[in-house]
């Protein structure tokens, strides 16, 4: 990392530089999850599993990984891991990386996730497993193979774990209510219902391990009912028989005997229907012929021919009665202008202009610049227009040649009495 090995000296160094480089006010600097730790590993495998699971899905595409470990020696170990959403290169974090925020990278994490805890805990010697799965997953994937299965033991298995799944999910409690008393309720609520799932699995699986394959049973119900006796099969005594050849001797021979297929009883609830007779059949099929009444038609039509003739030669002889041109259709034209100058947006549902359409497509690309001419800036401060200056900023003097610089006052008709 060079110069920037700064940075990763500590979390406070690292989120201040973040900031520091976030060019948006209220732009998004970090990714943040939570990750539950198997209880059944000691701390130092506890440590390893959360280091090389974000080596390996973050570190390793160029996100910096800041982790803290809580509670390892307790019942809930967990880790926080905050991300950062720029890839840091030798000059520093460059530009955000969109492939990140790609939904997709969820599935594959927690995918991730429960592939290599389960490879620490079967290399811890612990039969327990983690499923990143929802918990109806878990359970339609079970009653599936258990419809499928022709082995016991697997079956068996496939059943139990259909019996552990048929319960709702545990629903995430926030922190900041963790401490209220109904939410611990509510959390040992759904613990005992997981715990007596359990111990319901392990019971199915003891019963079914040992049983044959000649029981039916509902998945929904877990009922088991038993398969009807196989069908028995009697040998008779055939008495030999005698033959006269052609010399007078009896010859007896005994045939191989042959197996005689004798059924069950039938079940007290089962209804056996005797088919009818052919002739029965034949008349139940047979279509009944109706005798249709022939009705004779009142009018010949002669006049309404007539009267059609009459009013199809006004028509053609008087010029206000001939057909009018049919008006010439104006959809391909107006088709044609919709396809050159407008596009269907489809997130709007509505025509826009060509114009702004590429406009709109061009500033949501990535690699959008604006051009001088869609840059607006706000206009400046109006400057206000100079006035003449009507105040005097001196004493105005009295001329020297007046020998009183007060004026006199005059009475108001003097002037005219001069």
């Amino acid at each position: 990392m060079g110069s920037r090995s700064h940075i990763v000296e500590s979390s406070t160094a690292l989120w201040n530089e973040v900031e520091r480089v976030e060019r948006q006010k209220d732009g998004q600097t970090a990714r943040y999850f939570d990750v539950a730790i198997p209880c059944e590993l000691d701390n130092e495998d506890k440590i390893k599993l959360v280091v090389e699971y974000c080596q390996k899905n973050f570190v390793d595409k160029g996100m910096i990984a800041d982790i803290a470990f809580h509670d390892l020696d307790g019942n809930n170990p967990h880790a926080h891991v905050m991300l950062t959403l720029k890839p840091i290169t030798a000059d520093g974090f460059g530009k955000k990386e969109r492939s990140w925020n790609d939904k997709k990278n969820v599935i594959l994490w927690r995918e991730g996730w429960s592939a290599l805890a389960n490879r620490y805990l079967e290399a811890s010697g612990v039969s327990e497993r983690i499923d990143h799965r929802s918990i109806e997953a878990q359970h339609n994937e079970a009653l599936e193979h258990t419809a499928i299965t022709l082995d016991a033991e697997e079956k068996a298995l496939w059943l139990a774990k259909a019996t552990a799944t048929s319960r709702p999910a545990m629903q995430r409690v926030h922190r900041a209510k963790w401490n209220s008393r109904s939410v611990q309720e509510k959390r040992a609520a759904e613990q005992a219902v997981r715990d007596e799932m359990k111990l319901e699995a392990q019971a199915t699986y003891n019963t079914f391990k040992d049983l044959d394959l000649q029981i039916v049973v509902d998945l929904r119900s877990f009922t088991v009912s038993q398969l009807p006796e196989p069908v028995e099969i009697v040998l008779p005594e055939i008495q030999p028989r005698t033959e006269f050849t052609e010399t007078g001797s009896q010859s007896s021979s005994s045939e191989d005997q042959k197996p005689v297929l004798v059924a069950p009883a039938p079940h007290t609830r089962t209804k056996l229907k005797t088919p009818s007779s052919s002739t029965a059949r034949a008349v139940k099929r047979a279509p009944v012929k109706t005798k249709r009444k022939h009705v004779e038609p009142r009018q010949s039509g002669l006049f309404k021919r007539f009267t059609l003739l009459v009013v199809e030669y006004i028509r053609e002889k008087f010029v206000w009665a001939k057909k009018k041109p049919a008006p010439v259709s104006v959809d391909a034209d107006h088709d044609k202008r919709i396809a050159e100058n407008y596009v269907f947006d489809e997130v709007q549902g509505i025509y826009v202009s060509r114009a702004e359409f590429e406009k709109r497509v061009r500033f949501n690309s990535d690699d959008y610049k604006p051009s001088p001419t869609e840059i607006k800036r706000f206009p400046n401060r109006p400057i206000k227009p100079s006035l003449p200056d009507n105040e005097l900023d001196y004493i105005p003097t009295p001329a020297a040649n007046r020998e009183n610089p007060v004026s006199k006052l005059r009475p108001p008709g003097y002037r005219s009495r001069e």
